[in-house]
């Protein structure tokens, strides 16, 4: 995924974050039948990195997916925006 000095549409990048959970989902699986397997290990380390780039990318650009990430040093902030959803 590019990112070309300003965020990526939205919603392409709430398909992006989809299709890479469900790729981790199914390399997890996997790596519960094979625990040792080092190739589907670094393969689910590739994708959880680009994962949480994702995850960044989207929270900077429209706000918090989750409430892990929401920044609340100072004031609950998750409700400030719209619902990824709406």
């Amino acid at each position: 995924m590019q990112q070309i000095n300003s965020c990526t549409c939205e919603q392409e990048l709430l398909h992006y974050i989809d299709s890479l959970s469900l790729v981790m989902v199914d390399i997890a699986l996997f790596l519960d039948t094979h625990p040792c397997d080092k190739e589907a290990l670094e393969t689910y380390q590739h994708y959880k990195s680009m994962l949480k780039d994702a995850r960044s990318e989207y929270t900077e650009c429209y706000g918090p997916l989750l409430k892990t990430d929401v920044n609340c040093e100072n004031y609950w902030t998750w409700i400030e925006r719209p619902w990824p959803w709406e």
